[in-house]
């Protein structure tokens, strides 16, 4: 057996270097780390063509002479003295093994000035050789990294392509300066300015600058909150904008931008009716944890940590998401609302000097409509300043089923939609009343409504509309106690369901959620069948409905299964798309819409309506 021995230094730095400097993006980030360590509020990273030679200069508070050296050493750091300093981290750094790593596979030098000193000190090291001399420099730090990988050929070979190592530096720039908005950051690449930004403090702007968000993106603000040992803030993108990974989710805790499970089951749980499954929110999230609750320590490039107390971190972070939400969409309502209130009718007359489209000012008319799925035949409407009947013929109404496939239109004797200040009246006078700029267009293959508004053109889907109004309104049924003969309806005899063995197994697994959806089902040996159901399926034929719920809930887990069953059972009980609707089953529908909290989008992420204002239609016909 050979001799047990004891490693060169330079070579047990070389082998360490394999754990901390996984490729140039290691590097920047180590480098970086100890720059904003060192309390620096401007930092600027430049990085060569090839990434392999890499320059960091911050204005931090520098190093003596003799601490300019000791920092080669391995294990030697500043940031920790005693195992005990573990738990009380407020540091980004603490191992002491970055700097002799890096220097260990690069030509490596360091330039550095402390505030108070006349001259500063340059170290240079290659290979395990050190050379330090005095030199004249400005205060702060300067790192160089020249021919990364030069000793470690295989380490060199496995480099991929320079842009996708300058993608992941540009990442790496991108998490830290969100995290350290109050610090300036600049990266070039082979001469050219990438990242820019300005220090200011502001969160919200530090993530645009640093491209994480394009800016065009509604946010939604996280307020902070906080607890005996977390504080939360940050910021989310409204649901109308998401993407397919997770590269726009990021979470910083304690100052270190991290992988954080706890965050994407959070956001997957609050935003899992809002966007499309498979696709993801655009989210920052900062958390204040109380550092003897974390451990940092579990991960070389520290982008993993372990939470003592998982559970309540992760609730907190959950309740704080979903009720950002909810606050701006009941706020994005009452706006709408107020707005309304002093806003004129607007029409659009022609401007022979500019081509475009001006508002004028029209006189503000209210809009009573009556209630929905009222008789579809003739019906009687009401000009509001002549009160002069006039009589509009309805299409019959067609049969309800899953499947509706006609071609008739909306179908008025004289071709017109309904326009402000007609009044239709119900039996029972509801009365329903769009915004006072809205006025509808057109109906397009029983599908697409047209709206006119003073912002432009909406395009509303019949479908998406009435799915997410049924599925608030579900959601808010099963928050509401001792209301369930209300919201259900029993049936006098049970209804079989075709189902094979693996589906009445799927029932059986998940009968307790779907009770409090407003089911009882009975089985037998191999069958099942429904006794009761929510009142929104007594309207349609349920039993086709009950068998497509059960498929969509067969890949769910139980804690996300009754939210999976409630977009079934709106998406199923919707309108369908080719079903015709009379002008006032119209507007009906789209009050009921616009009344709902979260109307952009529908259960399943799909956007409801798309909008054009005046200004984009414009560039639309006249490109520059």
């Amino acid at each position: 057996m050979p001799k047990v021995s004891v490693l060169p230094d330079h070579i047990a730095s070389q082998i360490a270097a394999g754990e901390v400097v996984e490729r140039p993006s290691s590097v920047v980030k180590e480098l970086v780390e100890n720059a904003l360590d060192a309390g620096a509020t401007q930092i600027d990273i430049s990085i060569s063509a090839d990434c392999r030679d890499i320059r960091i200069a911050d204005n931090g508070c520098g190093m003596d002479p003799d601490d300019a050296v000791l920092v080669f050493q391995r294990h030697a750091t500043s940031k920790l003295s005693s195992a005990d300093d573990l738990w009380s981290l407020d540091t980004l750094g603490f191992r002491g093994e970055a700097i002799p790593s890096i220097a260990s596979i690069s030509r490596f030098t360091c330039t550095t000035r402390t505030q108070e000193a006349e001259t500063g000190t340059r170290v240079e090291t290659v290979d395990g050789q050190l050379k330090a001399v005095e030199t004249g420099c400005a205060p702060g730090t300067v790192m160089e990294v020249q021919e990364l990988f030069f000793n470690t050929p295989a380490r060199l070979k496995f480099m991929k392509k320079a842009n996708t190592e300058f993608g992941h530096i540009h990442e790496t720039i991108q998490a830290l300066a969100i995290a350290y908005p109050h610090c300036a950051f600049t990266l070039s690449y082979d001469g050219t300015n990438k990242l820019c930004t300005t220090g200011q403090g502001d969160l919200a702007a530090t993530i645009v600058e640093a491209g994480f968000f394009t800016g065009r993106e509604p946010l939604v603000k996280l307020d902070p909150e906080k607890t005996s040992s977390l504080r939360l803030h940050g910021y989310l993108a409204k649901p109308t904008h998401f993407r397919g990974d997770r590269k726009s989710i990021l979470t910083i805790v304690n100052g270190r931008a991290v992988r954080c499970p706890l965050t994407y089951k959070a956001l997957d749980y609050a935003y899992s009716d809002l966007i499309p499954r498979g696709r993801y929110p655009l989210a920052v999230v900062v958390l204040d944890v109380d550092p003897k609750l974390v451990d940092v320590n579990i991960h070389p490039t520290k982008r993993e940590l372990k939470y003592s107390h998982g559970n309540d971190i992760y609730i907190n972070i959950q309740r704080a998401i979903v009720s950002a939400l909810r606050q701006a969409a009941i706020e994005a309502a009452e706006a709408r609302h107020v707005a309304d209130q002093d806003k004129p009718v607007m029409s659009f007359m022609e401007s022979p000097e500019t081509d475009r489209y001006e508002p004028s000012r029209a006189p503000r008319i209210e809009i009573e409509q009556i209630s929905f799925r009222d008789s579809l035949a003739t019906s009687q409407l009401i000009h509001a300043e002549t009160a002069r009947p006039r009589t509009i013929n309805f299409q019959p109404e067609a049969p309800h089923h899953s499947k509706f496939e006609a071609t008739a239109d909306l179908s008025i004797s004289n071709k017109r939609l309904p326009e402000a200040g007609e009044v239709f009246y119900a039996a029972d006078r509801e009365v329903y009343e769009l915004p006072p700029d809205w006025r509808i267009m057109g109906y397009l293959h029983n599908t697409y409504i047209f709206v006119e508004t003073s912002a432009g053109l909406e395009i509303i889907e019949q479908h998406i509309a009435h799915e997410r109004t049924l599925y608030e309104r579900l959601l808010a049924n099963q928050t509401v106690t001792g209301r369930i003969t209300e919201v259900t309806q029993e049936l006098i005899v049970s209804a079989p369901l075709q189902l094979n063995k693996a589906q009445v197994e799927i029932l059986k697994n998940g009968q307790e959620a779907l009770q409090k959806l407003g089911f009882t089902f009975e089985f037998g040996s191999d069958d099942a069948s429904v006794k009761r159901l929510p009142i929104e399926l007594s309207r349609v034929n349920y039993v086709p409905v009950i068998q497509k719920m059960i498929d969509d809930i067969a890949t769910t887990d139980n804690a996300n299964l009754e939210l999976e069953a409630t977009k079934s059972i709106a998406c199923q009980s919707a309108i369908k798309n080719g079903m015709p609707l009379s002008a006032k089953d119209i507007i009906k529908l789209l009050c009921d819409w616009l009344a709902t909290e979260r109307n952009d989008t529908c259960p399943h992420g799909r956007p409801v309506r798309l909008k054009f204002t005046m200004d984009g239609l414009f560039q639309m016909f006249h490109p520059q």
